[in-house]
């Protein structure tokens, strides 16, 4: 009986009594792909959409536990239809879209360093309540529609939410958080006198 392939890392099965004399350098084989599918690094430029190579056996791209992607532009990557975990860098300039050409995707943005998911047809990543760590964070802790604005422009500027009519927005306020800061001496001194004056009626 010849040998088989495990079904996610593709490593070789061997069967008892085959490969005589040829067991070890075929185990060390298997444990350089077992290294490099707990601890590997794949640093991978883009030029346009692209599959992951996958080979039984042999040394492949898929079998990495983290890749860097580069490139200039938008993405699509596909990934072996198989269950597999992926520590996933885009560092490209557009977003990275990983797929199996089958069931859902997972879409990146440009820096992100996330983990993504394959269930062997979906590709998914972190969430919590249905929705991805960036979503969550934007339903949950901000818990206000739109984006956040700029940083650049508003440096020294204290964040409100304010509601136009179509929604609570966070916005950047006039108030400098330096003008807060000399606020407090005479917040302080108010309470203080607040305090005293209850303490004496």
């Amino acid at each position: 009986m010849p040998s088989s392939w495990s079904s996610s890392l593709r490593f070789e099965l061997q069967f008892t009594g085959e490969n005589i004399n040829l067991w070890g350098d075929k185990l060390n084989a298997v444990l350089g792909h077992a290294d490099y599918a707990v601890a590997g690094w794949l640093n991978k430029p883009l030029v346009g959409n692209y599959t992951l190579t996958s080979a039984n056996a042999a040394d492949d791209e898929a079998r990495a536990a983290m890749i860097k992607f580069t490139g200039t532009g938008a993405f699509t990557v596909t990934i072996p239809s198989v269950p597999k975990k992926y520590m996933v860098w885009n560092a490209c300039t557009g977003v990275l879209m990983l797929s199996t050409g089958a069931g859902a995707t997972v879409s990146i943005d440009p820096g992100d360093k996330t983990v993504v998911f394959c269930d062997g047809a979906n590709v998914s990543t972190i969430s919590f309540g249905g929705l991805d760590l960036k979503a969550f964070i934007g339903a949950s802790v901000l818990a206000a529609t739109g984006t956040l604005p700029a940083a650049i422009g508003n440096t020294g500027r204290v964040l409100i939410v304010r509601d136009p009519g179509t929604g609570p927005v966070w916005t950047p306020s006039q108030i400098q958080t330096s003008d807060v800061q000399n606020l407090i001496p005479t917040i302080n001194a108010s309470a203080l006198a607040f305090a005293l004056a209850l303490g004496g009626s």
